[in-house]
């Protein structure tokens, strides 16, 4: 395995580990008696089809490489107007603010992380 292919593999994992983490904060966050337990699969969403796509675009880049850079970007401007028509008054409250920022920083990296990718394959 050469160096680019490496880096390929290494930004494509940690694009994955980040995807994981959206369960995972919803799954702290409900443990820890901030969510419902109906939160976790509001996490389940973004973590599955982040890591799915993810997979497509290690094993066939394209067209995927691109939906990587998108879904993330669906993520960061869908949250808060999701939470927000969910909870109404309280989206903000007991906790939510936490995942709002989490969830929001995520999606960033996840952006910055899809586009270096984009970049490394043209």
């Amino acid at each position: 395995m050469n160096n680019d292919e490496l880096k390929r593999s290494n930004l494509y994992t940690l694009y994955m580990i980040i995807g994981a983490l959206y369960v995972i904060v919803k799954i702290l966050f409900v443990f820890s008696g901030y969510l419902h337990k109906g939160a976790i699969l509001h996490g389940l969403v973004p973590a599955i089809i982040t890591i799915l796509f993810a997979v497509l675009a290690l094993k066939k880049s394209g067209i995927f490489d691109k939906i990587i850079i998108l879904l993330p970007i669906l993520i960061f401007i869908i949250t808060p107007i999701y939470m927000y028509l969910k909870q109404q008054n309280e989206w903000l409250t007991n906790g939510r603010l936490e995942v709002l920022i989490l969830y929001e920083v995520m999606a960033v990296i996840q952006i910055i992380i899809a586009i270096k990718q984009y970049k490394l394959n043209k």
